[in-house]
């Protein structure tokens, strides 16, 4: 049986009177790739905000490892990494200067993060790109870049909210393999699509929002 890293417990979230959530329950295996399917306004990204401890749910509770989330977030938040759908790096850095940058976010010791980022630059295939501005990448290098500056720091779960938008077919492709590969080096991976091709293609369980 699989080692359930995260549970939902029948949580529900509203914002005023906007029911978005509604007694959900998810139990997310260790060391696997699940996926969150729905309609664009499901709940999705709220999912994710719940988890990483961005919003407080209405009514149930969020575990980490069998600990409340927002009871120990401060421990509980640095074995995250979230990548948001628009991206969280610097337009005017380069690619080595953004994932530097996270990693001393996190306190990263210098000698320790100098190895970590040549490390991920290899793992993204951003290497030869390095000395690149954010700016001038391509769509499909900024996605890796954004998923790069979440892995930094080695977190325990990777959150992707909806990491293939607005990407074609071919590029999909490789950012789904790129998750393949840091499921890989033993990293849980929760992430969201409208797509169910793609789940079909790299999950081991799928929750489907209605």
């Amino acid at each position: 049986m699989d080692t359930e890293i995260i549970q939902l417990k029948n949580v529900t979230k509203r914002f005023k009177k906007n029911l978005v959530l509604d007694g959900i329950d998810i139990s997310i295996p260790e060391k696997q790739i699940t996926g969150i399917i729905g309609a664009s306004g499901e709940g999705k990204s709220t999912i994710l905000k719940l988890i990483i401890g961005f919003y407080k749910p209405t009514k149930g509770e969020i575990l980490y490892l069998r600990r409340n989330v927002l009871k120990d977030l401060k421990n509980i938040r640095t074995s995250f990494g979230f990548a948001t759908e628009d991206g969280s790096y610097y337009e005017d850095l380069t690619v080595r200067e953004n994932i530097f940058h996270f990693g001393r976010l996190y306190k990263m010791k210098r000698a320790e993060l100098k190895k970590r980022v040549k490390e991920v630059l290899h793992l993204v295939e951003l290497t030869n790109a390095e000395r690149t501005r954010a700016r001038n990448l391509s769509v499909g290098m900024k996605k890796r870049l954004d998923i790069a500056c979440a892995i930094v720091y080695n977190p325990q779960v990777l959150i992707l909210d909806e990491p293939t938008a607005d990407l074609d077919p071919l590029l999909r492709d490789e950012i789904l393999n790129l998750i393949k590969k840091i499921k890989a080096h033993g990293t849980t991976v929760v992430f969201t699509t409208q797509i169910l091709e793609e789940m079909d293609k790299i999950c081991d369980k799928i929750a489907i929002l209605h």
